[in-house]
């Protein structure tokens, strides 16, 4: 009895009450009873499903903004990478440009070399008659048959596939140009050079005709010239270029007749290297022993030497002539002659044409004369002159003759 007492006591304090869930519908009542563990559960559930909840919605939220984020950085990366091949086109496009402007620039001096080429080749074509002209005429200038072929080059040997600047074809055709130059400064300097020595020579030699009275060819330049002095340039345009030629080609001409002019002259000595035992003027007579005018010069040689004409001309006496003796008279026209006397022999006769330096005769001592020896006179007009005043001369210009 005890024990059942005991035990009916004991249980409710180790049982849990039922959580007991009543529902009125109207007039009826509905009790359910939900165990305490069940309740238990159904909260733990519920905790966890309010849990997962809020965390998957705060994962939601912080994703959006870990793709914002990542979105935008993608979005500069492209526009970075957007802007570098923007800026790499535009590198490509102005090497492609620049490249075409070398090309276009290596185009353009090529054929300025070769119009440059085809202006000295027509040059050098006028310079050669120049140039002929000037050897014809004696003159020492730069020689114009100078080589072209180190600075002649032709197209086809030419490539215009590269425009480096350090190309070989570059630096050949730099090389080209710096020698189209060279031989442009060449010609000039070849013009300048011939006209430098032909007036030179011009003057000396007017110089010697006006020493012995003869007159002298006048140039054909215009009187009361003057100015400043400009040099011909090195790339004067052809016409310009011309001219000049044209003008060192009439000094030429000037000099030519100049030197015509002198070589009719009895400018040479009748007897290279004899002795003078007379000169012109007063001297004592051998014979009457008195002052008396020697109208030329004697030379001493002994019976038999050669007399020789001392210019070109024509033959007007040739034989006795009581005090020269057997003398040879021969005229150079312009008033000009020149008499040989005291001959031992005549190889000449009258009418004949004689050339500067043949023998017209023997020296001796026919006539008035006291020993072998030749006497020499140069008449202008008829009146003896003093023949030294030649021989003088032509000992200054013998060397442009």
């Amino acid at each position: 009895m005890a024990s059942d007492e005991t035990s009916q006591s004991l249980s409710p304090a180790r049982k849990k009450p039922a959580l007991r869930i009543y529902i009125v519908h109207k007039k009826t009542i509905r009790e359910l009873r939900v165990r305490p563990w069940l309740a238990a559960t159904a909260v733990a559930f519920s905790l966890l499903f309010f849990a997962g909840y809020f965390a998957a919605t705060g994962y939601l939220i912080f994703r959006d903004d870990l793709l914002a984020a990542s979105l935008a950085r993608q979005a500069r990366q492209k526009q970075a990478y957007e802007d570098r091949i923007a800026a790499l086109r535009a590198d490509i496009d102005h090497l492609a440009s620049r490249q075409l402007l070398n090309q276009e620039e290596f185009e353009a001096r090529l054929e300025s070399v070769a119009e440059r080429q085809a202006a000295l080749d027509a040059r050098q074509a006028v310079l050669v008659d120049l140039g002929d002209a000037a050897r014809n005429a004696g003159l020492v200038g730069r020689d114009d048959a100078r080589s072209r072929d180190s600075a002649q080059a032709t197209d086809d040997e030419l490539t215009t596939g590269s425009v480096e600047p350090a190309s070989p074809v570059d630096l050949r055709l730099a090389d080209m140009e710096v020698s189209l130059e060279e031989m442009a400064s060449e010609q000039v300097a070849f013009i300048e050079d011939i006209a430098s020595d032909v007036a030179d020579r011009s003057e000396r030699i007017a110089a010697v005709l006006k020493e012995v009275g003869r007159d002298v060819p006048a140039p054909q330049e215009e009187e009361a010239m003057g100015g400043p002095f400009i040099p011909m340039p090195s790339d004067p345009d052809p016409e310009t270029f011309r001219e000049g030629v044209a003008l060192v080609a009439a000094q030429i001409e000037h000099y030519d007749s100049l030197v015509e002019t002198a070589s009719g002259l009895p400018l040479m000595t009748p007897m290279k290297g004899a002795t003078i035992t007379s000169r012109f003027g007063m001297r004592r007579d051998p014979f009457r022993r008195r002052p008396a005018m020697h109208t030329g010069i004697d030379f001493r040689a002994p019976t038999g030497h050669s007399a020789r004409a001392t210019a070109a001309g024509k033959v007007i006496a040739a034989g006795y002539s009581r005090g020269y003796g057997y003398m040879v008279e021969i005229d150079h026209g312009d008033g000009l002659s020149t008499r040989f006397a005291h001959l031992s022999k005549i190889l000449v006769k009258k009418g004949q044409t004689v050339a500067r330096g043949d023998t017209v005769g023997r020296t001796g001592s026919t006539g008035r004369s006291t020993g072998p020896h030749l006497h020499y006179e140069i008449r202008v007009n008829g009146r003896a002159i003093d023949p030294m005043t030649f021989i003088r001369a032509g000992e200054k210009i013998s060397p442009l003759l």
